[in-house]
């Protein structure tokens, strides 16, 4: 029997605010903003992923739009172009013909292959997963997988979910033909100074500005002005997303001058 849903007065406003302003979403940091705000009331939710196939299924462009700073080898597990698990998980449920698809801690079966994506995602600690795409058409599918709801996902959600998909589509598209798309770019290219990613790179170890000025000697002023530099360079507004944003353009991977200099102490004065 179809499920049919009789909305709230809440739920319909959420999902008024949610639609409307789904139209004008053009940017990433837009789609982020939506995600993070609009989207929570019907499809709460941690981390999204959204995932552009080309017309031959091959992967354009993967997107993790996250508000919480992760383990440097999350983005990598997560959006690997072939090995991430968020694209085994597409590529699973596009060849199976199961999307919508529900993740919840007792899978299918312990040798279904389903089961074994659910033990991963329970590994990386993102709990109840929802995750739904388009079909295959010109121009390319997208797919997008929800991760760490609060509770698992009942039917009213999946009822949600195929009403937002058409706006995750569009928007997720749009915000890709912009010009500040976040894309990996070519091997060795980098946007930032050395400089400035060996203050990222103390960034991630949870210092602040006056302990990397101390650290790095130079003025606390002097850092939060890198940082800015940094944000404006990477599209993004603080710590968690410069830092989340490198990890998943590679640029913390190689060896930055304060890899190794924790214990550096500043000069006597």
């Amino acid at each position: 029997m179809k499920f049919i849903a009789i909305l709230s007065k809440l739920e319909e406003e959420y999902l008024m605010r949610a639609s409307e302003a789904a139209i004008y979403v053009r940017k990433l940091r837009q789609l982020f903003l939506w995600t993070q705000g609009q989207l929570q009331g019907l499809l709460p939710h941690r981390v999204m992923v959204c995932i552009q196939f080309g017309d031959n299924d091959e992967v354009v462009s993967i997107e993790c739009l996250d508000g919480d700073l992760r383990a440097p080898g999350f983005m990598k597990a997560m959006c690997d172009g072939e090995e991430g698990l968020a694209v085994r998980l597409a590529l699973y449920c596009r060849a199976n013909g199961t999307m919508p698809c529900v993740i919840t801690a007792d899978g299918a079966g312990p040798e279904h292959p389903l089961n074994r994506l659910q033990g991963e995602v329970v590994a990386q600690g993102l709990g109840n997963a929802l995750v739904h795409g388009t079909e295959r058409m010109r121009g390319g599918a997208t797919f997008f997988a929800l991760f760490s709801m609060p509770e698992a996902p009942m039917q009213r959600q999946v009822f949600f979910f195929d009403l937002l998909l058409p706006y995750l589509h569009l928007a997720f598209q749009r915000a890709m033909m912009t010009s500040d798309a976040w894309t990996v770019p070519p091997q060795g290219a980098n946007p930032l100074t050395v400089r400035e990613l060996e203050i990222l790179s103390w960034v991630t170890k949870g210092k602040s500005n006056f302990e990397i000025g101390e650290i790095i000697h130079l003025s606390h002023l002097t850092v939060k002005n890198h940082l800015q530099n940094i944000y404006r360079k990477l599209d993004v507004h603080n710590r968690v997303q410069a830092i989340s944003r490198c990890y998943a353009l590679q640029l913390l991977t190689r060896q930055t001058p304060g890899g190794k200099g924790e214990g550096r102490k500043p000069p006597p004065r």
